[in-house]
């Protein structure tokens, strides 16, 4: 509902492709009414059909709801329907637009972004917590064209380990390294 087939491909170690079930319609025509056991086994599937749906239906709608709720309506105001709002939208195609309109950065932003990726360590973050959230400002900022600054990245990390004094053996350990280990995944 939210990945292109390819990521989901990606995420489910190559699964098969989520499908956006149809709506299974009224009850079908063709039933065998000669037969009850097959007519109760049919009238079953079709129920299950319609449960499936709606509950596909409900995940949508929700998800759509969650993503007009995060985004600053003005990013969305050019595909909102007068009638109908988001409805007609999946979440998958409201996230499309989004990074549409909303992938560029000014220089504003990149400046920032750089100043909140090398703001220095506060010490009560846990230390994977702080790569995780550079990582996240660094990808935003590889978008815009800044390249990554893994070097520099680790330099201040370590750094700001040796002046609390609480990781000199990670840090020893580091140092046993070859220099082309020493990156920040073995950090």
């Amino acid at each position: 509902m939210i990945l292109s087939d390819a990521d989901y491909t990606a995420i489910s170690h190559n699964g098969a492709p989520y499908e956006i079930f149809d709506n299974p319609g009224p009850f079908p025509q063709n039933i065998d009414a000669t037969d009850a056991v097959n007519r109760e086994r049919q009238v079953a599937e079709h129920k299950g059909e319609i449960k499936e749906y709606e509950m596909q239906l409900l995940a949508m709608s929700w998800a759509r709801k969650a993503i007009v709720a995060a985004v600053d309506e003005c990013w969305l105001s050019e595909i909102k329907s007068p009638h109908v709002g988001f409805n007609h939208l999946t979440p998958f195609q409201l996230l499309t637009h989004l990074e549409s309109v909303g992938a560029q950065l000014d220089f504003i932003d990149v400046t920032e972004l750089q100043a909140e990726l090398f703001a220095p360590w506060d010490q009560v973050e846990a230390p994977t917590s702080m790569f995780e959230r550079q990582d996240k400002i660094e990808k935003q900022l590889v978008k815009a064209g800044i390249p990554a600054q893994a070097e520099l990245r680790l330099a201040l990390a370590r750094t700001w380990f040796e002046q609390t004094g609480e990781y000199d053996i990670a840090l020893a350990t580091c140092d046993t390294l070859p220099a082309a280990n020493r990156t920040l995944p073995a950090f």
